[in-house]
């Protein structure tokens, strides 16, 4: 059972007692709700309780809904309004729409769509404030790095490290932007529609922005830590989990480049001693660049992670237009990069190369010009 105070938020605006209680009654299971006889009173609450949607009649007394609904938008430009409309104001409240509002109920109001509107703005106003919530922590986790990196650029020993936070942090952001690009169409399509319940499929693309951040976070406590104590010790992992999160994280950055991203990993745990960070930024790696290799040709790339007798096999594949001879001799060194004039830096490999051989691993390039590219990490399993 949800604890009242876990319960999403609405505010009720009406001046006539009759719709106000009956949409509390209505909402009441549901829902915290909040009622007010005047705009004036409703904007007190507003502030007071946050709300995640308001249900704001068009004809009052004094400050009228539409003057409410201006209002409302100054304080607030993404917390979705409702308009409540009586007979004969049709007109009223497709301006309302135009000035800002999210949605209209004429009274009365049949009760089923009513709770079908209050969900999906509830939902529309959730997603928005997650949204401002992960680009509010990146900003944040940035200062931070700025802090750490200026009270430390004196350490020559720490400008390799510096260059390998800043290329690491910029994989989970990544994956975070194209989260937020993807929210940002589904709820812009959600307002066009106006179907039911589009707003709750944004759950998946919310918990994978979350996810990211924590990633970031991870990280940055990882990079804070570099040369102060020992490494973390290794524990019992699993590399298929690891997988799947990666493949399912960078999905969003795939769809929205036209590539085709497929994943077969083993339903064994496939488990190592190792440290989850560690792992999951080389593998990252390793898929983003398949992902951006073959953004140009909008490709494929299909990601594996097969069980033997004695290690695990994580192999990545694309078909993009893979990699010289010359080059492939040189795709591990630092600072080498294929991307030239685009957003490479050249460690994204070398991490992973020095990441694979702490967890005791290998790794092994198999590429074809105009054909694709195949890249398998081997890491060997937990000796029961």
């Amino acid at each position: 059972m949800i604890a009242n105070a876990d319960l999403p938020q609405v505010l009720v605006i009406d001046d006539e007692m009759g719709p106000r209680e009956s949409l509390r009654m209505l909402l009441k299971p549901s829902y915290q709700v909040h009622t007010a006889d005047s705009v004036e009173i409703g904007l007190q609450l507003l502030n007071e309780k946050k709300p995640d949607a308001i249900v704001l009649d068009i004809r009052m007394p004094g400050v009228t809904g539409i003057e409410g609904l201006r209002r409302i938008r100054q304080i607030d430009p993404h917390l979705s309004v409702i308009m409540l409309t009586g007979f004969g104001a049709l007109e009223t409240a497709k301006e309302a729409v135009r000035l800002g509002a999210n949605d209209y109920i004429s009274k009365p109001f049949d009760a089923r769509e009513m709770r079908e509107v209050i969900s999906r703005n509830v939902a529309r106003t959730r997603a928005h404030r997650t949204s401002e919530t992960a680009a509010s922590e990146i900003k944040e986790l940035n200062n931070r790095l700025l802090q750490e990196l200026a009270q430390k650029e004196k350490m020559a020993s720490l400008g390799q490290a510096s260059a390998e936070f800043v290329h690491d942090i910029g994989n989970p952001l990544t994956i975070v932007w194209g989260y937020v690009q993807l929210l940002a169409k589904k709820l812009e399509d959600s307002e066009k529609t106006n179907s039911p319940g589009t707003g709750g499929g944004s759950n998946k693309e919310l918990e994978i922005i979350e996810q990211n951040v924590r990633l970031c976070r991870d990280l940055l406590g990882m990079w804070q830590n570099y040369g102060s104590v020992e490494a973390a010790p290794h524990k019992n992992i699993s590399v298929s989990e690891i997988v799947r999160e990666v493949v399912n994280s960078v999905g969003a950055m795939a769809k929205e480049n036209g590539v085709e991203l497929k994943c077969e990993a083993s339903d064994d745990s496939c488990s190592v001693m190792g440290d989850t960070v560690q792992i999951t930024r080389a593998i990252q790696n390793v898929v983003i660049n398949a992902v951006q290799a073959t953004t140009d040709t909008k490709g494929s790339v299909e990601v594996s992670c097969i069980l033997k007798e004695f290690y695990v096999d994580v192999r990545i594949a694309d078909t993009g237009p893979g990699i010289s001879p010359e080059q492939i001799t040189k795709i591990f060194d630092p600072y080498f990069t294929t991307k030239q004039g685009k957003s490479g830096t050249g460690l994204g490999l070398f991490i992973t190369k020095k990441v694979v051989e702490d967890h005791h691993g290998s790794i092994k390039v198999d590429s074809t010009p105009e054909v694709g590219t195949t890249i398998t990490i081997r890491f060997p399993l937990v000796n029961d």
